[in-house]
């Protein structure tokens, strides 16, 4: 599918798809640096999202239908998985996840790959979208590349539970590698932005990865000055009695507490 001596592989997990996989997959076709495989994981759909993926040229499985959507559930993992079991064997030196409704301006892959080779400590970076808030040790979920070596080590696989797309990034952290956000490598969605996010979700997310108590209450308060019933609803969420944490969550608290006092003594400094 390309002629680049570097190989990415590309990741798209869809359900009902149709109006947007499309635009989604021109967009990916016309990268600069083009993916050497692009596979489509159609997870049950009842319209023929199966049928335009095909007809751009792309590796398709086809999941059996278990009749609902699985977007901020732990199952979406599972369905993410499925794609990434057919390149176990594939020798290539990225992996790109990216969402169905996601369109990539034509340099997006070209600029993090490009930041990537020059920084072997960086093994999970993304872009941005456009009207969406990001923070630099955030990459987005869709649009992420993941180093293929890094992800190798840790089964090759996204594990099942809330947060799971986040839990590679503090992985990571935690271990002591580069994440980074590359501004100048823009994208946009297709749907209107956080239309599909669950909030309580995002809460038993936050639970499981082991957020500080402090830092869960700030992403709160942040969703709470734009929208109350999300932030209830992501409060819920984080004080549900979730009895499933990461094996990192531990080190995730204390990372989060670390930035905590950081950002204090920053204010202090700047007070004095």
């Amino acid at each position: 599918m390309g002629e680049n001596k570097i190989k990415m592989i590309v990741v798209i997990p869809a359900r009902n798809e149709r109006k947007f996989l499309g635009c989604t997959l021109d967009a990916l076709k016309k990268q600069t640096f083009q993916p050497y495989r692009i596979i489509v994981v159609n997870d049950g759909s009842a319209d023929n999202t199966s049928e335009i993926a095909k007809n751009f040229d792309v590796d398709v499985i086809d999941l059996p239908d278990r009749g609902f959507n699985a977007t901020g559930m732990p199952v979406l993992a599972n369905v993410i998985n499925k794609g990434l079991e057919t390149i176990a064997n594939d020798e290539c030196k990225y992996i790109m996840i990216l969402g169905s409704d996601h369109v990539l301006s034509n340099d997006y892959a070209a600029k993090i790959v490009e930041m990537m080779e020059q920084d072997s400590m960086t093994v999970i970076a993304s872009g941005i979208i456009t009207g969406e808030s990001q923070r630099d040790t955030s990459p987005r979920g869709s649009g992420r590349i993941v180093r293929y070596d890094y992800w190798k080590k840790l089964g090759l696989k996204y594990p099942s539970g809330y947060g799971f797309e986040s839990y590679i990034v503090y992985k990571a952290l935690v271990d002591c590698y580069n994440v980074q956000v590359i501004r100048n490598a823009d994208s946009w969605s297709q749907r209107p932005t956080g239309k599909t996010t669950n909030y309580k979700n995002y809460g038993k997310a936050m639970r499981s990865l082991g957020y500080h108590p402090l830092y869960a209450i700030g992403r709160i308060v942040l969703t709470l000055r734009h929208n109350p019933k999300n932030s209830f609803q992501m409060t819920l969420g984080y004080l549900s009695r979730n009895k499933k944490k990461y094996d990192i969550a531990s080190k995730v608290c204390k990372f989060q507490s670390d930035l905590i006092k950081k950002k204090i003594k920053l204010i202090i400094r700047s007070k004095l």
